[in-house]
C-alpha cells in the first residue's frame, strides 16, 4: 500500500535512497563498458529518466486509471468520437496543470538537489579510491630501483637514463615520465654527496625496495641493491 500510495502522490522519485540506488545502478553498468565514464553523463541519464520514465509513466497510470473508473461508470455506448474528444482535452489540461505544479517545481527544488548530492558522494568515493590505490603504490624511485634490479638479474643490462627507457617504465607503471627519468638519472649517474634530506628520503626508498624483494625472496635482488646502496654517499 505504501508502495501504490507513494506512485500515486508522485514522491517515490524524490526519494534519497531510491535516487542514490538509480545512480549508482547507472553508473555501475555504464562505467563497465566504458570505465572513464564521468559522473555527470550518469547525472544526466539521470534527469532523462525522471521525465521520459518516470513522469511518462505516471501520467499514462493517472490518465489510465480515470478513463479506466469513467469506462466503469458511463461507459461509451455510441459516443466513441465524442469520448475521444474529452480524453485529448482532458490530456491536454491535466498534463499541463501536472507540469506546472508538481513535476517541474518539484524537480527542481527536490530531485536535482538530491541528485548533485549523490554525485558529490560518488565523486569523493571515487577521489579517496583513487587516493587508496596512490598511497599503496611505491614511489617513483622505489620502482626505478627494482626494474633497474631486474634490468641486471635478467642480465639484459640496457637501461639508461634517456626518454626512451623512461617512456617505457611509463608504460609500465603508469606514472610521470619526467619524475621516472630524473630518477634514472640519479641511479645511473655519478653519484654526488647528497643534502641530509635527500639522503633520509634516498635510504626510505631503497628500504621499499628491500622490503619488495624481501617479500619475493629475491636473495640476488636484495644483493644487487645493496651494491648499488652502496655507491651513493649518504
Amino acid at each position: 500500500m505504501c508502495s501504490v500510495k507513494s506512485f500515486i502522490t508522485f514522491d517515490f522519485p524524490f526519494q534519497t535512497d531510491f535516487i542514490k540506488a538509480e545512480f549508482e545502478a547507472i553508473h555501475t553498468k555504464n562505467s563497465a563498458n566504458l570505465p572513464e565514464r564521468s559522473t555527470t553523463a550518469t547525472r544526466l541519464i539521470l534527469t532523462s529518466n525522471y521525465w521520459f520514465t518516470h513522469v511518462a509513466r505516471h501520467f499514462s497510470a493517472m490518465l489510465g486509471l480515470s478513463i479506466l473508473v469513467s469506462l466503469l461508470i458511463n461507459g461509451v455506448g455510441n459516443q466513441v468520437s465524442l469520448y475521444l474528444l474529452g480524453l485529448i482535452i482532458a490530456t491536454l489540461i491535466s498534463f499541463p496543470i501536472l507540469y506546472l505544479f508538481h513535476y517541474r517545481p518539484n524537480y527542481n527544488a527536490l530531485f536535482l538537489p538530491k541528485v548533485e548530492i549523490v554525485k558529490e558522494v560518488q565523486e569523493r568515493k571515487q577521489l579517496e579510491q583513487l587516493e587508496k590505490c596512490k598511497q599503496a603504490q611505491l614511489s617513483n624511485f622505489s620502482l626505478a630501483l627494482i626494474f633497474y634490479v631486474f634490468d641486471k638479474t635478467t642480465g639484459i643490462n640496457s637501461l639508461t637514463a634517456t626518454d626512451q627507457h623512461a617512456g617505457l617504465l611509463m608504460q609500465l607503471y603508469g606514472v610521470d615520465k619526467g619524475s621516472l627519468k630524473k630518477n634514472l638519472e640519479l641511479i645511473l649517474g655519478k653519484k654526488q654527496k647528497l643534502p641530509p634530506r635527500k639522503a633520509t628520503e634516498i635510504r626510505n626508498r631503497f628500504n621499499e625496495a628491500y622490503t619488495f624483494f624481501e617479500h619475493l625472496n629475491f636473495a640476488n635482488g636484495i644483493k644487487i641493491l645493496k651494491e648499488l646502496e652502496g655507491r651513493f654517499h649518504f
